[in-house]
């Protein structure tokens, strides 16, 4: 079984867990996609940050 690993765009910043490197952003269509290496990058981007999906404080 092949494990995910995470891919974030570098032009809008989403991020995607996927088996293979995606070609371009599903969101914006760009090809800057990098993946997420090290202990703690993925955990980074979906670590609740206390801002909720408006940009007010949660």
């Amino acid at each position: 079984m092949l494990g995910l690993r995470y891919f974030a765009c570098e032009r809008c910043e989403t991020v995607v867990a996927e088996v293979e490197a995606p070609v371009a952003c599903r969101e914006c269509g760009a090809s800057e996609i990098g993946e997420l290496t090290g202990e703690g990058s993925a955990s980074e981007y979906f670590a609740p940050s206390g801002r909720g999906r408006d940009g007010g404080q949660g």
